[in-house]
């Protein structure tokens, strides 16, 4: 993995370092804004990704997502990534994203709260929950209580290879 310069890291991911290696367990597109926004950048180009602002009506958008889907718009605006199953919500996900903010960022944890952030287990980046992707997949989010269950194991996405 390679190493980033101390000036870059926020103050809490600094304390979430041990003997001057980052915590593991944090993606690396939470600590690195320019992997996160290509691997976003893969996700709206492989799958589509948006919409670019959810508080919009984005009629054209919904209607070439449903169209993919083969489902009523009214429908389609239903699949977020709040509600698919590769949607990462648990504590210590967002204690990562929050880490991972830069350390201009006065209060990291609005931001994170603000766009509903997770992290998108298939495309790897942190996501708004409030969009969507071709690549949704029912069941979700990833929640404390299901990560306890599978902690440890290394899951992979069926149809994960199609978007990548």
């Amino acid at each position: 993995m390679p190493e980033m310069p101390n000036g870059l890291l926020s103050p809490r991911m600094k304390e979430m370092m041990g003997e001057g290696e980052m915590d593991r367990s944090c993606p690396m597109a939470t600590r690195d804004i320019t992997l996160n926004l290509k691997n976003r950048g893969k996700a709206i180009e492989k799958a589509y990704y948006g919409p670019m602002n959810p508080n919009e009506p984005n009629e054209a958008y919904w209607a070439k997502l449903a169209a993919k889907w083969d489902v009523p718009a009214d429908e389609a605006k239903t699949m977020r990534c709040g509600n698919c199953a590769a949607f990462n919500k648990t504590d210590r996900m967002e204690n990562c994203i929050e880490a991972g903010i830069s350390e201009d960022m006065k209060d990291a944890m609005d931001v994170v709260e603000a766009g509903d952030l997770g992290f998108c287990e298939i495309f790897d980046f942190k996501c708004a929950s409030d969009r969507t992707c071709a690549a949704w997949i029912v069941g979700g989010p990833i929640e404390d209580e299901e990560a306890e269950e599978e902690e440890g194991e290394e899951g992979e996405y069926e149809d994960e290879e199609e978007y990548k």
